[in-house]
């Protein structure tokens, strides 16, 4: 009888997996908040300005496309730059914060799309903001631009940034969208939804489990437990004589004794080395017979 054998190999693997979130001003954890330079609430604008909008060097070689500042968190890109010269341009904007779990790793680029419900324009039209793909915001159907000679996600017409990987957007145009909505006011109100894209990496680890036909040939299960043939004692006097579970029993029933038998796999467990606990246990969706004449493979897969 074999109660333990080491695992037949472990191979690890990893995927990206992509969602779709669609979010609303009402769901769990997401935030926005008004700040104003030099007002009671300063303290937000000071973290953005430290965080994300100090200037810096790059840390990485020149002819690098991407480059982190040293200063903050703004991904410098020569070939489409962020555009961060309106927040020190304007003493007011709006904070939005999106939780670590729904974001993952970060918000994949050019979809984030925020549409503000609490204001509409006079044909009912609600405000509409989306990234560039380059951490700029800028609206697609406002009623006003700055320039209109220029791109309409340009330094003159952008409306905020976003990050990415921190899941922080900021709107820093105080401006008009059309004539009786400001871009200071949205997400000030609870009407609000969001969508956007993340990312996860998971890691997958994989164990092999082979038995041999001549391996594990011993069921555990107790209800197959019986007294020998003749034997005065009741069973659990000759339970207990044996250990303190039923288990402990070594009396097979004799139906389940014979060359013909063989017992099924419901559930394998992986056990550290010289620990009594397994640390994972794998149960069978439903009994697998063991093979008397080859040998069988068992694979269990753990997401990480």
């Amino acid at each position: 009888m074999f109660v333990f054998k080491n695992i037949s190999g472990v191979t690890r693997n990893s995927k990206v997996i992509n969602y779709i979130h669609t979010l609303n001003s009402g769901s769990t954890g997401l935030s926005s908040t008004q700040y104003i330079s030099g007002s009671l609430n300063n303290k937000y604008w000071k973290s953005v300005n430290v965080l994300f909008y100090t200037s810096g060097s790059p840390v990485l070689p020149s002819d690098s496309k991407y480059q982190f500042h040293t200063s903050n968190f703004t991904i410098y890109d020569n070939l489409n730059p962020q555009h961060l010269n309106k927040f020190h341009g304007y003493d007011s904007g709006s904070i939005l914060s999106i939780p670590t779990h729904y974001i993952g790793e970060r918000i994949a680029e050019k979809t984030f799309i925020l549409t503000d419900k609490s204001y509409t324009d006079n044909s009912g039209i609600n405000p509409i903001i989306k990234d560039d793909g380059y951490g700029n915001l800028y609206s697609t159907n406002a009623h006003h631009s700055q320039s209109s000679t220029t791109a309409i996600s340009s330094s003159d017409n952008y409306v905020g940034n976003i990050f990415y990987d921190s899941g922080i957007v900021i709107i820093t145009e105080t401006g008009s969208w059309s004539g009786s909505v400001n871009y200071s006011n949205l997400t000030s109100a609870s009407n609000y939804t969001l969508e956007f894209g993340s990312t996860q990496t998971v890691g997958t680890t994989e164990y092999s489990v082979t038995i041999n036909p001549n391996e594990f040939d011993y069921s555990m299960n107790y209800s197959l437990r019986c007294l020998p043939q003749g034997s005065t004692s009741t069973f659990e006097e000759a339970t207990s004589s044996f250990g303190s579970t039923i288990v402990s029993n070594p009396y097979l029933c004799a139906d389940f004794t014979g060359s013909d038998w063989r017992p099924y796999i419901t559930t394998i467990a992986l056990y550290s080395k010289g620990e009594i606990d397994p640390v994972i246990i794998a149960r069978l969706p439903r009994p697998i017979m063991k093979s008397k004449k080859i040998a069988t493979t068992f694979k269990i897969k753990l997401d990480l």
